[in-house]
């Protein structure tokens, strides 16, 4: 059986940890939606990462090594182009964790 997803590479681990907190935390979602670069540089993203991130170039993020549901959530939640996971739970989808 092949393998799918593997583990971050550790050079990217700095995009993880946004794309999770983005995904996770409304108010960092709502953050970055206004200032993008402040947050990134807050979770000490680097100029090349950041540049990567505001692309919203998901292909190339994922040839990279970042997970694809850290994929979903800088470049479809963070930009506002999806629903959020608030927005997912309202509609009966999905639960809340605590």
């Amino acid at each position: 059986m092949p393998i799918v997803f593997k583990y971050p590479k550790l050079e990217h681990i700095r995009i993880h940890r946004l794309g999770y907190m983005v995904f996770r935390d409304p108010g960092i979602r709502e953050r970055f939606m206004r200032e993008p670069y402040k947050v990134m540089e807050e979770f000490g993203l680097t100029k090349e990462e950041q540049e990567l991130v505001m692309s919203r170039d998901g292909v190339k993020m994922y040839d990279l090594g970042v997970q694809p549901y850290i994929v979903f959530a800088l470049v479809w939640q963070a930009f506002g182009e999806w629903p959020s996971r608030e927005q997912i739970i309202k509609m009966g989808y999905g639960r809340k964790v605590e």
